[in-house]
């Protein structure tokens, strides 16, 4: 199976895992590694606000572990010094590479010309990212669109910029900003990013569900790895059998429902130890949902879901939800849309 270095970062598979606000948190990024990804990355971040932020708090923002190796740090913002110093902070606070989102399509992002904003003035993104990579010894990457909309496709010439100022990889989710995440993903826009480029690893995002399509590209050159996002909400396995399609050459053995709910419940059990009861309940509900809807019975079990507030909740439902077993259209692919780009 073929790795991936970007910069002086050598990884061991060129699956990674995108940074999706509200989802990939340290339990999160945890079962990510096991399953065989590459990098994990944290949650969207302001680099105003962790800049601002008192030390204690800045670490708490990103919640990055001691045991977390790689793992990569986003930031959002548009200021080249507090971009600077929110990249010093990050690899402070223990992340072996600093990435930036320039593709985040959301109003309240893009008003502030952070995200997708920046990323339509090229000279001015370029300016941004020379600045962190000269502040900082990690490797500096960035995320991006196409391009705003299909009357500006920039990503095969701000790749090339970026890379001139010496950032070490590239990820284009193959949607304009103003497409958001509708319609499908254009993985040939994304193969000319990588013809634009010179040296520098170019990973593809966008409609990332099929192991053997994902095998493909790689092999034949389009993409250096790929990032996947939405297309593995709920079904970890997903990401175990995209690393087994790379190795082998074939995804391995589907789990059935019972396997599948196994794993997503210690999902949902980490959450709870890592964040306390309360708090890692609440958080675990959109979780619990995503299982719900593979289900048979799925909206009598899901009108449960707001009434969850202890582990007993949880494992009440739990067993509930594995004695249902699966419903008639089979295991799911949710449907969430993040602030990540």
């Amino acid at each position: 199976m073929p790795g991936l270095r970007i910069g002086a970062l050598e990884l061991s598979t060129p699956i990674f895992i995108a940074p999706m606000v509200g989802i990939t948190d340290r339990p999160f990024r945890a079962f990510a590694r096991e399953m065989g990804v590459g990098l994990t990355c944290t949650e969207m971040t302001a680099a105003a606000a962790l800049v601002r932020a008192p030390e204690g708090v800045a670490a708490r923002l990103l919640d990055l572990g001691p045991e977390e190796v790689p793992v990569a740090a986003q930031l959002v913002g548009n200021d080249p010094q507090v971009m600077a110093d929110a990249a010093q902070i990050c690899v402070e606070l223990g992340a072996d590479l600093v990435d930036v989102n320039l593709g985040c399509p959301v109003p309240k992002v893009v008003r502030l010309g952070s995200g997708a904003a920046l990323a339509r003035e090229i000279s001015r993104t370029a300016a941004v990212l020379e600045a962190m990579v000269r502040a900082v010894d990690v490797p500096v990457t960035a995320k991006m669109r196409t391009g705003w909309d299909y009357q500006s496709i920039n990503a095969p010439e701000l790749s090339r910029a970026l890379e001139d100022v010496g950032v070490a990889a590239v990820t284009v989710h193959g949607r304009t900003r103003c497409q958001k995440y509708t319609g499908w993903a254009d993985w040939d826009e994304i193969a000319r990013v990588k013809e634009a480029v010179r040296q520098i690893p170019v990973l593809g995002s966008g409609d990332v569900r099929d192991t053997a399509l994902i095998e493909a590209r790689i092999r034949a050159g389009a993409v250096d790895g790929v990032v996947v996002a939405r297309g593995m909400l709920g079904d970890w396995n997903f990401l175990e059998q995209t690393v087994s399609q790379l190795r082998w050459g074939e995804p391995g053995p589907t789990p059935d429902f019972a396997d599948r709910l196994r794993l997503a419940k210690r999902h949902w059990d980490a959450m709870v130890v890592h964040h306390g009861e309360q708090h890692g309940v609440r958080l675990s509900r959109k979780f619990v949902v995503w299982a719900i809807k593979g289900c048979d019975g799925a909206a009598r079990l899901r009108a449960r879901v707001a009434d969850l507030f202890t582990q007993a909740d949880l494992d009440e439902l739990y067993q509930d939800i594995l004695h249902a077993g699966e419903g008639p259209t089979g295991w799911h692919r949710p449907n969430f849309t993040s602030g990540e780009g």
